[in-house]
């Protein structure tokens, strides 16, 4: 693998007039021996084999070089973006899974260091980086393995990877190409016109930003740009009523749960919770795990078991649960808050045990995704009118309900009301 040429004539296919000015500029001081500050964001060795690529004869940073590796490497080229992988990597293709794995966790590192990471010390977001290069590697480690099969399993990552098989691998995964642009981007010290930067789509989570990242680019595009916080144990407590009256027709969602064993999960749903004795929802929505792991479990034609939310039922489960069947579900938050269960296999989503099959909750949060309803109210009064202190929540923030629907309190507990 060689050098960029230094002599041919550079093709700026990817960079406007503008940004390859910007990209000169900073070369304008003079001889650079070394990358600008800015290219601190890779890891060290990520950085010299970049370096190496990009100096001419006598050591200095070449500018025809350092332009064409821009404009070469910023896109949307698989075949440019597996090249880059491949300087990481430092070999030219064949090259085995575990040197793809090293190249992808240097990416994503770098990634991590483009956000405001506080909180988060190296080691976790090392962690993290590492988790989901593996994520990405599973199909070319497993094969056709489903991904509840090869939960904890160990693969083999001395198998080699044709340019073909890491062309396939980049083109699948979105987020190797958003990674690439963004490191890239932040080096040179430019804005991405091609590929531009996410937000962090929920700002006051308890996740790292590649676990936002790795969800947020999972759910369907339409909603990706809009995160709205609508529970979260550290601002509104622990409190199923709560919980409970700030969820309901609030469109699709996204909740998450880290237990008292340090498993993060949760679901995706379509539709918006709704409370009844029935299961609903749609075949879109998916299971996923965080921690040990990053996973995502889409659903199966085995049955249609996809959401459930009840309360302030004798004969059925009272909580909220995804996936599986009634006390059996791939996740359950019980209306005794502070309660989570997971059950060892979900049917519905061809899941594993998510976390502890009885733990207790550290953090819960439920994010709203994509515009909210219109009609925030509708479908709400049922609940109200069963639990004083969720219609008291209510109506503290200023909400009115007209809806009569489903009265299924009993008899003993209407006297205690009144």
């Amino acid at each position: 693998m060689g050098n960029e040429t230094s002599t041919a004539r550079v093709d700026f296919k990817n960079l406007d007039e503008s940004t390859v000015t910007a990209i000169r500029q900073t070369l304008k001081a003079g001889q650079l021996k070394e990358l600008p500050a800015s290219w601190n964001i890779l890891p060290v060795e990520a950085k010299q084999k970049c370096s190496s690529q990009l100096k001419n004869p006598q050591g200095t940073i070449d500018e025809s070089k350092y332009l064409g590796f821009a404009a070469r490497h910023i896109g949307i080229s698989a075949e440019d973006h597996v090249r880059f992988l491949c300087i990481l990597i430092g070999k030219e293709p064949p090259v085995q899974i575990k040197d793809m794995k090293m190249a992808l966790t240097q990416l994503f590192t770098a990634l991590c260091n483009t956000y405001k990471c506080d909180g988060f010390s190296k080691e976790t977001l090392l962690a993290h980086s590492e988790a989901l290069s593996l994520s990405i590697l599973h199909d070319s480690i497993y094969g056709t393995e489903k991904r509840k099969n090869t939960f904890r399993k160990e693969g083999d990552m001395n198998k080699e990877l044709q340019n073909d098989e890491l062309e396939k691998v980049v083109y699948e995964n979105q987020l190797i190409e958003y990674a690439i642009n963004q490191v890239l981007c932040s080096a040179y010290s430019i804005k991405s016109k091609i590929v531009p930067k996410s937000k962090m789509p929920a700002s006051d989570s308890f996740l790292s930003p590649l676990q936002l990242l790795f969800l947020n680019h999972n759910i369907p595009h339409k909603y990706k740009d809009i995160w709205r916080p609508i529970f979260s144990t550290r601002k509104d407590g622990e409190s199923f009523s709560k919980l409970a009256g700030l969820i309901i027709n609030r469109g699709p969602t996204v909740l998450i749960v880290k237990d008292n064993e340090g498993n993060i999960f949760g679901g995706y749903n379509t539709q918006s919770w709704k409370i009844g004795p029935n299961f609903f929802g749609s075949s879109d929505s998916f299971l996923f795990h965080l921690e040990p792991v990053m996973n995502i479990y889409e659903s199966t034609p085995f049955n249609q078991n996809y959401q459930y939310f009840n309360m302030k039922q004798k004969t059925m489960p009272n909580g909220l649960g995804q996936g599986g069947q009634l006390e059996y579900f791939g996740y359950w938050v019980d209306s005794e808050f502070g309660r989570v269960v997971t059950s060892p296999s979900c049917t519905t989503y061809f899941s594993p045990q998510l976390g502890a099959q009885e733990g207790k909750i550290s953090d819960l949060e439920i994010w709203g995704v994509g515009e909210e309803p219109e009609d925030i109210d509708g479908g709400s009064a049922s609940v109200l009118n069963m639990d004083p202190e969720l219609q008291a929540v209510m109506e503290m923030m200023g909400k009115t309900f007209h809806s009569k629907a489903i009265r299924e309190v009993d008899d003993k507990e209407n006297e205690d009301e009144d």
